[in-house]
């Protein structure tokens, strides 16, 4: 699985969401960047505003729940820019180019795949002990209650997924041009934006929209 992702100050220009959706398109099929996945399915969340105030709160609740690098970045510079005057900026001229492929070769590299693959584990010995357990309650009637208590701290560390409030569109296409098609539809006219992009199969994916969708 590979990801992509574009945020508003990194442009060379102030554009829209809708526009920044077209420049993340071009991205994608472009052949010369390096690590460009192989299958174009895709997971693509991705969260505008108005202000770099609100974009800057909007990000913090979602990287609490599961921080991505191109939303943490994106988030610290609208946390700067609400205390500064954007006229006084320099915005980086031509950085869209810098646009490059990330490989997830481990996707519990993703704190909250770890936290859910942990939580999974969990729940499968969890499952096998209260077997084994069952057994020896027959004989022992004081494992109840240790039953009970190690079930309360199982499940103390279990990661459940919430409503982040993000923009979550799953896509299906077979090539780079068919993904970057679709792509072009989504955004707004918010001035303020970030997206990310996973890419790659559907099994691959499948971890990703159990957290997002």
């Amino acid at each position: 699985m590979q990801s992509i992702s574009l945020a508003s100050h990194q442009t060379a220009t102030f554009c829209t969401a809708a526009e920044g959706a077209v420049l993340l398109a071009n991205a994608i099929k472009d052949e010369s960047r390096q690590f460009r996945p192989a299958v174009f399915n895709a997971l693509v969340l991705w969260v505008s505003s108005d202000s770099s105030k609100d974009l800057a709160k909007r990000l913090a609740a979602i990287n609490e729940y599961c921080p991505l690098t191109g939303f943490v970045e994106c988030g610290r510079y609208a946390t700067s820019l609400a205390t500064l005057d954007s006229d006084k900026l320099i915005r980086p001229k031509g950085n869209e180019q810098s646009i490059e492929w990330t490989v997830f070769s481990d996707k519990r590299s993703i704190p909250a795949l770890k936290l859910q693959y942990q939580a999974d584990s969990l729940a499968q010995v969890n499952d096998q002990g209260q077997g084994l357990i069952s057994d020896i309650d027959s004989a022992l009637a004081e494992c109840k209650q240790l039953k009970r208590l190690r079930n309360t701290r199982l499940t103390a560390t279990e990661f459940n997924p919430i409503n982040t409030g993000l923009n979550c569109i799953n896509i299906s296409a077979n090539t780079a041009k068919g993904l970057a098609d679709k792509l072009q539809g989504i955004g707004d006219d918010k001035a303020y934006w970030v997206f990310c992009a996973f890419v790659g199969s559907s099994s691959e994916l499948e971890p990703m929209k159990e957290l997002f969708l």
